[in-house]
């Protein structure tokens, strides 16, 4: 019983030991599980190429190297191991093996396919060459003087000599979410190229689909890089960016399905440091350009410092993801962290249209359109990131059409907006141009009345100023001469009168011509100071009426001196002539019409004969000038109306 329980203890302990060496490198088989698939051999007539059954290991400690994974059995069951592969990619490395024989007279070229992984190696070995090995994945650099076949579809190519068998082994290493995991399939190179064009037959249509969209993003881009080229505005050079993160991103995913060695197929880990940050730029530059094509700093300053502060903060988070990925390389954990950012800037955005459309602008719908076709596109492709579809998930790139058909709308209504805005500037420009015009015609206007206002003040200068200095020269003259005393002094009254009069008719003309005295009430308050000192010098009764409306009324200059001339005749008259007891002055304002009315009760005068002097007729000259009606109204013994009719425009 001792010896029994002892041998006991020494196989349990045996069995812990093996569990604790086995353990990081392998999974024991469930019983009864079935064995793993056969490799599928395509292209090879029957009994060229022999094939053994594939057996599985999983390394949990990611250490093991070749020639230790050789010592080790390869027993954990195929089913384990996919559902090992599909739990937790990232924290294992996985290896496959089988034994392999070339049954023909010459060399073959083997083309192994096992889906898309992002690093894989190929060790064929036997017994007397060296261990061949063929690096390969969708993370790892393609190998130089690859075939073309080779170099578009995610094969490890290998040469198997005549009547040569071996072991081979695959290594499987897994980094991010995204991969496909398939049966081993061995083509030759003709069984290769026919499936890969029945592949391209079967997706040409997006193929096709990707040609174009790529052209239209290419053409837009070079478009608004012309158009900053020649206007120099903002919002071009932020759109152009915009476009070209977006070109970036959608070439990370496409460079290796067309077979373009550029940029992402020359380093392919930038496919997973630049995913997120290539998806975060066109959201900053966006931003940026809706806030300058809208010159919301001027007409939304509260939103436009929000969107500032969005910014900032998807700058701060692309730095923060950058830094995440290079130094965690947890690409679930990212994809996380950028739905939920994703999220939030969805919502400010949301409240930033919803604000925008209470405006109801026309630029602003083609900008919230193109917004919303964006927005939408992108919601559409991270659903389906997150459905548990194994179809989508194993061909991810379709579900990008959604958001790159966003895009083409957008750019359309983007193309639209823009000739939208151009339009209305070119709409202002003409605006602008013909205001320019009719300000340089009024102008022009304004330039005719100063010339005829100085003529006629040259003209009055000439008349009257210059005709009395002239007389007081003459006048002067005589008195010096004059030897009678009398005469002499008489002379000296008439210098002394025409002094006055020039006097007074410099102080008319100054007083014209000031702006100070454009208003209508300057000029009758300056009309009633004259009449009333006239009036009660000569102990005349009178009346003036002026409307409290009166000072609506703004005169050209050109209007105070006619009509201050044109009622100061009539006052005179009334004071030389009429031998008037009584004077009565209204001025009254309807309708636009201007209406000043002098009368008097005095001997009157035959209205209808010729009139010597200058007196009535410069009176009517003047209303002539101005456009105006002048009636008046006199017969003998009834006294005089005089009465000025003028619109004021």
């Amino acid at each position: 019983m001792g010896h029994a329980g002892r041998t006991c203890k020494l196989l349990w302990a045996a069995w812990l030991a093996a569990c604790v060496f086995f353990l990081p490198v392998h999974l024991q088989a469930a019983p009864g599980e079935p064995p793993a698939p056969p490799v599928v051999i395509r292209g090879f007539r029957p009994g060229q190429l022999i094939a053994g059954s594939v057996t599985c290991l999983v390394d949990s400690a990611r250490s093991a190297g070749l020639s230790q994974i050789r010592q080790i059995p390869f027993s954990v069951p195929y089913n384990s191991f996919v559902q090992l592969l599909n739990q937790s990619p990232a924290h294992k490395t996985f290896w496959l093996k089988f034994s392999l024989a070339n049954q023909t007279d010459s060399a073959l070229l083997v083309y192994l396919y096992c889906g898309e992984i992002n690093f894989t190696d190929l060790y064929f070995i036997t017994h007397d060459q060296p261990v061949q090995r063929v690096p390969g994945g969708n993370l790892r650099r393609e190998q130089p003087g690859g075939s073309f076949i080779g170099n578009i579809s995610p094969t490890l190519p290998f040469r198997i000599q005549a009547h040569q068998q071996g072991e081979l082994i695959l290594k499987l290493i897994q980094k991010t979410e995204e991969y496909h995991f398939d049966d081993i399939f061995l083509y030759d190179e003709a069984d290769l190229s026919q499936t890969l064009d029945a592949d391209f037959e079967g997706s040409h249509y997006f193929m096709i689909f990707q040609l174009v969209f790529q052209g239209i993003l290419i053409c837009q881009l070079l478009y608004v890089l012309f158009q900053w080229m020649i206007i120099r505005r903002w919002e071009y050079l932020y759109y152009f960016f915009y476009l070209l993160s977006v070109i970036l991103y959608f070439l990370s995913k496409y460079e290796k399905l067309f077979a373009i060695d550029l940029l992402f197929s020359r380093y392919p880990l930038l496919t997973v440091y630049l995913n997120k940050t290539l998806l975060i730029l066109p959201y900053f530059f966006y931003f940026r350009f809706v806030r300058s094509f809208l010159e919301m700093p001027v007409q939304y300053p509260v939103m436009n410092q929000w969107i500032i502060r969005i910014e900032y903060f998807l700058l701060a988070y692309l730095v923060f993801d950058l830094a995440f990925i290079l130094a965690t390389f947890n690409v679930k954990l990212q994809r996380e962290l950028y739905t939920y950012i994703l999220f939030m800037v969805f919502i400010a955005s949301a409240s930033f249209i919803i604000y925008l459309f209470r405006q109801k602008k026309p630029l602003i719908y083609y900008i919230l359109s193109g917004s919303l076709f964006v927005g939408l596109g992108n919601i559409i492709a991270m659903t389906l990131t997150y459905l548990d579809d194994e179809k989508i998930m194993h061909s991810s790139p379709y579900k990008l059409v959604f958001s790159q058909a966003g895009i083409i709308l957008e750019i359309f209504c983007f193309t639209a907006g823009l000739s939208y805005k151009s339009m209305s500037a070119e709409k202002e420009k003409i605006k602008s141009q013909e205001k320019l015009i009719e300000q340089l015609k009024a102008n022009d206007m304004l330039q005719n009345k100063m010339q005829l206002i100085r003529n006629q003040i040259a003209q009055d200068l000439h008349d009257d100023i210059g005709s009395t200095l002239s007389s007081i020269s003459i006048l002067s003259n005589m008195a010096i001469k004059e030897k009678n005393a009398n005469q002499a002094m008489s002379a000296m009254h008439e210098i002394k009168n025409s002094t006055v009069t020039l006097m007074e008719r410099m102080d008319d003309i100054v007083w014209s011509i000031n702006p100070k005295n454009d208003s209508l009430e300057n000029l009758l308050l300056r009309i009633k100071r004259f009449a009333t000192s006239l009036f009660e010098a000569k102990n005349m009764d009178y009346t003036i009426t002026i409307e409290e409306n009166i000072h609506e009324v703004r005169l050209p200059m050109e209007y105070r001196q006619h009509i201050y001339l044109i009622f100061k005749e009539g006052i005179n008259n009334i004071i030389k002539y009429s031998d008037a007891t009584k004077a009565m002055i209204r001025v009254s304002y309807r309708n636009e019409w201007l209406e000043l009315l002098l009368e008097d009760n005095g001997k009157g005068f035959d209205s209808t004969g010729s009139f010597s002097g200058n007196g009535l007729p410069g009176m009517k000259n003047r209303a002539g000038m101005m456009q105006a009606d002048l009636v008046i109204q006199s017969a003998a013994g009834q006294g005089t109306k005089i009465l000025l009719r003028l619109k004021i425009k």
